[in-house]
């Protein structure tokens, strides 16, 4: 018979009397620096994450628990679901070690019974499957040495403990069987450690599962002392991210109460304090596995953003101010007085955001980025004026005349002449959508040729619709993305009002940006609306028959994926739809298309702002759709067919055409 209290002979005393010692030190240390994290997660803003949560609860099962994203990535999703589960499985024997080891002869209750077994069985399984996953683990960072991975020493030390804590548990359980103490029956993989020791006399076996015993438990308390001060943190916090995610509409911005704004108030975020609890979370979740940067645009372009980077630096910040938040034990806390920019954060990394969201979406934790980088371009907007001076002038122009361009808005509905669109002026109600045209069908010529057809698909399948004209301004999407919430709040509430007095109930529009504003900022404010793309609409009209296309156009297309229709707003059919009913259309795809897809480089107000960094961000979105095997592009978004267009110029791609998806289905539906 084994007893572990004799591993305490290594040092001389009873084993049960060194283990409770190193168990309190050990549990105490951890609660210690748990505890200083959660008051520093503390002196964050506030921000009401315990809303909804039946919400909640099936997210973090699908998530944290389900592992979703992880499957993004087929390899990893695999290793580190063997390591997830396999982790879970043992910390029950784990935590029965600890027990055993301060309450000596304790065991698992249920351990002789058909429960037992099974979960001695699957325990064991799991720890030869943990230490599978370790192995690929090690192929990932050490062999194939993926890019976007960061290295680092941490990553290698907590394989170091993990494959310890395994290793160790099935020697220790090698041990019992080997001298008779264990019946082997359900321990499949331990039983075969056993085979190993057979021959060795009761005092060597002994010595071997003492020593496990100390080895597994000591690895163990170094593990979870560990993990608050690095990058794997998120063993702790990934549950709770996941569960405190963010549930509104992925491309719906936190507003400020600008009525609510002092002297003393903030205008978004200057110092670390300045970020909310969840921001916070956010940066002690992140694991630096670099999915975020993988295909990221300014990340591809060599820009100075990479996302992880940015959270990674924000977060040692954090650290590194630790002390002079919290202070002295009993003191009410601080905040922080030292300006992220330009000190920790170069501005140049703000501004090279376009918030298409790869990043998010990439992220296996849950955690956001635009909503920290556009609380930071708030403050240098906001609050010292420091933005990029090709801003202005669409700032300025946004603020006279409601558009970008300081064109007169008598103009806006200038393009419309020669058809049968009323006003809503006019209207008296007698229209079933609004046509929210937005600053590039009202005032661009492309956009303007895209508007008509639109029109032309609606007359031709009896939709009555009406414009603001004069009236619309435009939505604010680029005001508020470049951190200008004054201005966007400003056209939010003019626009809404206008719609509102007519009696506005459904829109629908042409811009994905518009439509994401529309759909899901504008509410907050009292402009609720049934919004729908243009493509959308004109796919259920073909669907039903309405509207036939007939014309055949012998066109050769490559798709791309506007951000805002697709990886925001999860619309990816629609427009493929039509393309595809189009006689004569073949549709291709790039190898980064639907939730991959790249940015054009318009996104995050940026089609104002001069691109000087890098490459530009239109050409290499069109040389990977121009790989696909054709250089003709169709879109559906404004901004990403002046970008690619622009991009094909640029190239000298002289013989290339963009086209939107709605100008094609009016061309075939004239035949």
């Amino acid at each position: 018979m084994l007893h572990h209290a004799t591993a305490g002979s290594f040092v001389g005393i009873s084993g049960v009397v060194w283990f409770w010692i190193l168990a309190i030190v050990s549990i105490g240390a951890v609660v210690l620096s748990l505890s200083r994290r959660f008051q520093l997660l503390r002196s964050g803003r506030a921000d009401n994450r315990f809303d909804r949560l039946g919400e909640r609860f099936r997210h973090m099962l699908v998530y944290a628990f389900g592992q979703k994203k992880m499957f993004d990535d087929l390899f990893a999703g695999f290793y580190h679901l063997l390591i997830f589960y396999g982790f879970l499985v043992v910390s029950l024997r784990t935590v029965a070690m600890v027990l055993e080891g301060l309450f000596a002869g304790w065991e698992l209750p249920l351990l002789h019974t058909p429960i037992g077994h099974a979960y001695l069985f699957s325990k064991d399984i799991f720890e030869l499957l943990v230490l599978i996953g370790l192995v690929f683990a090690v192929w990932r960072r050490g062999i194939q040495r993926k890019e976007r991975v960061i290295q680092s020493w941490g990553a290698w030390l907590v394989i170091g403990f993990i494959a310890i804590l395994m290793v160790t548990d099935l020697m220790s359980e090698g041990a019992r069987i080997a001298a008779g103490d264990l019946d082997g029956s359900f321990l499949p993989i331990s039983s075969q450690v056993a085979s190993a020791f057979a021959g060795l006399g009761a005092p060597t076996l002994q010595i071997i599962y003492g020593a496990s015993w100390w080895i597994h438990l000591i690895t163990l308390f170094a593990f979870a002392n560990e993990l608050p001060y690095s990058k794997h943190f998120h063993v702790y916090t990934s549950v709770f991210n996941s569960f405190f995610a963010n549930l509104d509409a992925p491309g719906k911005l936190p507003s400020m109460d600008l009525e609510e704004i002092d002297e003393d108030s903030t205008f978004g975020v200057s110092t670390i304090t300045d970020f909310t609890w969840k921001h916070m979370l956010d940066m002690y979740t992140c694991t630096e596995c670099g999915r975020c940067r993988e295909f990221c645009p300014t990340t591809l372009t060599h820009k100075p953003l990479q996302p992880v980077l940015f959270l990674k630096s924000v977060r040692n910040q954090l650290y590194s101010e630790q002390s002079a938040i919290l202070g002295s034990p009993g003191d009410g806390g601080n905040t922080s007085d030292i300006e992220l920019v330009p000190a920790v954060v170069d501005p140049d990394v703000i501004w090279a955001c376009t918030t298409c969201r790869w990043c998010e979406r990439a992220c296996p934790l849950d955690i956001t980025y635009v909503d920290k980088l556009v609380e930071m371009r708030r403050n240098l907007v906001l609050e010292k004026a420091e933005f990029p001076e090709e801003a202005q002038p669409a700032f300025r122009g946004y603020e006279v005349n409601g558009n970008p361009w300081q064109l007169a808005p008598e103009e806006r509905g200038s393009w419309v002449a020669g058809l049968e669109v009323p006003l809503a002026s006019e209207a008296g109600g007698d229209f079933e959508y609004l046509f929210f045209v937005g600053s590039p069908g009202s005032y661009d010529d492309h956009g303007k040729k895209v508007s008509r057809a639109l029109v032309e698909i609606l007359n031709a399948a009896g939709i009555k619709i009406a414009i603001l004209g004069p009236e619309e301004l435009s939505t604010g999407d680029a005001p508020r993305r470049l951190g200008n919430e004054y201005l966007f709040q400003m056209l939010a509430q003019q626009n809404i009002e206008t719609m509102n007095g007519y009696g506005v109930k459904k829109i629908v529009t042409n811009c994905p940006h518009a439509y994401n504003t529309l759909a899901h900022e504008y509410p907050e404010f009292g402009g609720d609306y049934e919004v729908v793309h243009g493509t959308q609409l004109v796919a259920d009209l073909v669907r039903t028959g309405r509207v036939k296309l007939t014309g055949s156009l012998g066109m050769d297309l490559v798709y791309h994926d506007p951000c805002y229709l697709g990886r925001t707003n999860g619309e990816y059919g629609a427009p493929r739809f039509l393309l595809k009913a189009i006689p004569g259309v073949t549709v291709r795809e790039a190898e980064l298309s639907r939730e991959t897809s790249m940015c054009c480089g318009a996104g995050g107000g940026r089609m104002w702002l001069e691109e000087s960094i890098g490459e530009r961000i239109n050409q290499t979105r069109f040389e990977q759709l121009e790989a696909s095997g054709t250089s003709d592009v169709a879109v559906a978004c404004p901004y990403c067919f002046s970008m690619l267009s622009d991009a094909q110029n640029e190239l000298g791609r002289e013989s290339a055409s963009t086209y939107d998806v709605i100008e094609l289905v009016a061309k075939s539906l004239a035949g």
